[in-house]
């Protein structure tokens, strides 16, 4: 009589097959070589999208404070219309005279950690820093 269990059946422990415990050290260490390069660019990444915000809340105010010299014929007496960006990663100040204004962003709470753009201006003249050239805080 023929029994299919009986004749299956492994006769010894070494013929069952899985995983070993190296293969799954190895498994577990080449994943964290790829998180360990991965996530410093993802971070990078990251902050660089952050920037933009600062770059939008500065060039909306520039067009704001222009908007507001071509009807008072003066910086002097115009104000931003946001003291955040949108975003709220950077914080926005505005020195104005007559003639000219500089609007600074200042990079607050993950952005201040910014080390190469924490700070960015721009003025009447539309002059950026830090600089566009030198750096990779402004939009090519």
């Amino acid at each position: 009589m023929y029994c299919p269990t009986l004749s299956t059946r492994p006769t010894s422990y070494r013929q069952i097959r899985g995983f070993t415990f190296i293969e799954l050290m190895i498994t577990v260490a080449i994943i964290g070589i790829l998180a360990g390069i991965a996530y410093p660019q993802y971070g990078s990444y990251v902050q660089k999208t952050r920037r933009s915000d600062g770059h939008l809340a500065l060039m909306a105010e520039v067009q704001a404070m222009e908007r507001c010299k071509s009807t008072r014929y003066s910086y002097a007496n115009c104000n931003l219309s946001r003291t955040t960006s949108q975003e709220n990663n950077y914080a926005l100040t505005l020195v104005s005279s007559a003639s000219t204004f500089t609007i600074t962003a200042t990079g607050q709470e993950d952005q201040a950690n910014d080390t190469e753009c924490q700070v960015m201006t721009i003025d009447q003249l539309g002059a950026r820093t830090p600089d566009p050239d030198t750096t990779d805080c402004w939009p090519g």
